[in-house]
Parts: structure tokens; C-alpha cells; sequence
């Protein structure tokens, strides 16, 4: 499994066959991204219903049909959510035969690419996959490293203004890695973590207060 992070455009477009929970959750990740959103399913749920209202995407409130082809052969990714297995194997085909990349909910091993589940906390965003090993896997996992690194949504805006004043103050990459290294260690990463951020950060300003001293 190779992971990647899609970037998209405000030209692409992603392509939702199936309107029902899979679909909702699919969709919910693609609405704050710059891409047009399609969703081909006579039947959405009430959440997406709302979204349609606030024109979040595009609805074809209607059963797959060819009609719908162009569409597909167009998309930058298909998901394919329905119950039917023949109408997802039908979808599957038009876009394998004009290289789509597919993930479809009722087969994992049909899937070229797969959605981990997310975690965002501020500036950090982690991906988090079990590899097909279950959804309650990474619910757990999910919800455990929620709990862990919950902090860091305080820590991580101010690092990053640190880190820009540390780099006006040390030109050479090699010591500015040195200093990081020095003054961010494993050892201040746990103790941020335990919640000692305001200890690290007082450290930290002490730091970078003593190379601006120096120059």
C-alpha cells in the first residue's frame, strides 16, 4: 500500500454513484476541497439532502444509467457506492476500460485507492488505516491518538512562528537542524505531550532570546 495525499483542482471532478451512509461519508471529505462534486442516486440521505440545498454538489436524482458515461470517463476519482452489485460491476468496467481510478464499498480488493480514516487537530492531520483490518480498528486508533496528541493543536500554531523567527536568526540549514534538534527533542516532544507545553515553550523562547542576543 502506497500512501499519498490527493491535491485537487477547482476543473476536477469526483464522482459518487450511490447515495446512502458510505456515500455521505465519502462526499463529506471532497465538499471543503476545490473540485466539483457529482452524485448519481434516485435516494440521499438527509444530511446530503442538506448539503444539496446549501449547492455543495451536483445531484442527478436518478438510477445509473448510460446516460451517465461521459461523466464517468471525465472524473479524476469514482466512488462507487450502491447495494447492486450488477450496477457496480457495470460502473466498475466503463471506468477501468478508460483508466478511472475506482473505489468501490462492496469490494475492497476492486478498490485503487482506499480512504483512511482522518484525524484533524489544527495544523496536524494524520491518516489512519488498518489495511481492510476493520473499521473498528481504526475508530480506536483514531479516538486513542485524539486523546495523545490533542495538545499539539495548541503547540504546533506556535511552533511554526518559532520557527520562522528561528529562521531569520540562523541562516545555515545545518544549524538551524541542529538547533531543533537540541531543543526539541524526544524528550520535549513527551513532555509536551504530558502536557508541560507551557514549560517547553518558555525553553524554547529562552533559546531563541540567546541567538538573538549573539547577533
Amino acid at each position: 500500500m502506497i500512501s499519498l495525499t490527493l491535491q485537487t483542482t477547482a476543473s476536477d471532478t469526483i464522482l459518487f454513484v450511490g447515495g446512502g451512509a458510505v456515500a455521505e461519508r465519502r462526499l463529506a471529505l471532497c465538499l471543503d476541497e476545490p473540485c466539483q462534486c457529482i452524485v448519481i442516486s434516485p435516494v440521499i440521505t438527509n444530511q446530503m439532502k442538506a448539503w444539496h440545498e446549501d449547492n455543495r454538489f451536483i445531484w442527478h436524482n436518478t438510477v445509473f444509467s448510460d446516460d451517465h458515461i461521459d461523466i464517468v470517463k471525465q472524473c479524476k476519482l469514482l466512488f462507487i457506492c450502491t447495494d447492486n452489485k450488477a450496477v457496480n460491476d457495470y460502473i466498475e468496467a466503463i471506468a477501468r476500460n478508460n483508466g478511472i481510478l475506482v473505489n468501490r464499498a462492496d469490494n475492497a480488493t476492486a478498490c485503487d485507492f482506499t480512504v483512511p480514516s482522518t484525524i484533524d487537530m489544527g495544523d496536524l492531520h494524520v491518516a489512519i488505516s488498518a489495511n481492510n483490518g476493520g473499521p473498528r480498528i481504526n475508530r480506536l486508533v483514531k479516538q486513542d491518538m485524539m486523546n495523545r496528541y490533542n495538545i499539539l493543536q495548541i503547540a504546533i500554531p506556535r511552533l511554526k512562528i518559532m520557527r520562522e523567527e528561528v529562521k531569520l536568526l540562523i541562516p545555515s540549514v545545518e544549524e538551524r537542524s541542529r538547533f531543533w534538534r537540541t531543543h526539541l527533542s524526544e524528550t520535549e516532544f513527551q513532555a509536551i505531550l504530558k502536557g508541560q507545553w507551557p514549560l517547553i515553550e518558555e525553553k524554547l523562547h529562552h533559546a531563541i532570546s540567546g541567538i538573538r542576543t549573539k547577533s
